[in-house]
């Protein structure tokens, strides 16, 4: 795999793995938390586009990992709900980073509110998963995303959604999705490559499932 096909695979993966947490919380009302934690600090890192510097290890991602694997072998391409979802919030997460990214006030305006977040990490001991710094992600994405056109709709136990935290936890997620799909775009990543190259995606995916696996 070269280093860009990796790279560019990684970034792809984190957007996956945002659908993945997005379904699980609309689901369960539960996320896992290292991968939520991995996701919600990659939303505060300006100064690189290196996935691996972004998110970390291989591992980081795992989830992101099987998500996609799963979303291009299973869902969209039959009627498995479960999958079907995260493919249809990845894609989704995808629109919504290439209409915001048309809007240069809204950049400046969501960047102005992640870089203050970013300051107030030092108040809550640098927990980026503190109901805060959730809370101000929350903030930023309705702020900003939530006036775009494409609204994203999250399908899942209405009980849990209306759960206190639940929502807030959702836009945080979904919102390092799209930090994940703007970088994905950055290093060469087009919506059409999930439809007309996925052979290739796949082949890339299962050498970095294979790392996983070697860890």
């Amino acid at each position: 795999m070269s280093n860009v096909n990796r790279q560019k695979t990684l970034a792809l993966a984190a957007i996956f793995q945002a659908a993945a947490l997005a379904d699980s919380l609309a689901r369960r009302g539960t996320a896992d938390p290292q991968a939520m934690k991995t996701l919600l600090e990659s939303i505060v890192v300006f100064d690189t586009d290196n996935p691996e510097a972004i998110y970390g290890t291989v591992h980081q991602l795992s989830i992101g990992l099987r998500s996609l694997e799963n979303c291009l072998t299973v869902g969209g391409f039959n009627d498995n709900e479960h999958y079907a979802h995260q493919l249809e919030y990845a894609l989704g997460v995808i629109q919504l980073e290439s209409q915001l990214s048309k809007s240069d006030k809204l950049l400046n305006t969501l960047r102005a509110r992640l870089e203050q977040t970013q300051k107030q990490l030092v108040h809550v001991d640098n927990d980026i998963c503190h109901q805060t710094i959730i809370n101000n992600f929350a903030g930023a994405y309705v702020d900003t995303v939530g006036t775009l056109r494409f609204r994203l709709q999250i399908k899942g136990n209405q009980q849990k959604l209306q759960t206190v935290g639940v929502p807030e936890q959702v836009r945080a997620v979904l919102l390092a999705g799209i930090r994940a799909a703007w970088l994905w775009k950055r290093l060469g990543g087009r919506r059409w490559h999930l439809l007309f190259t996925r052979g290739s995606i796949l082949e890339e995916l299962r050498l970095l499932i294979k790392e996983l696996r070697n860890l």
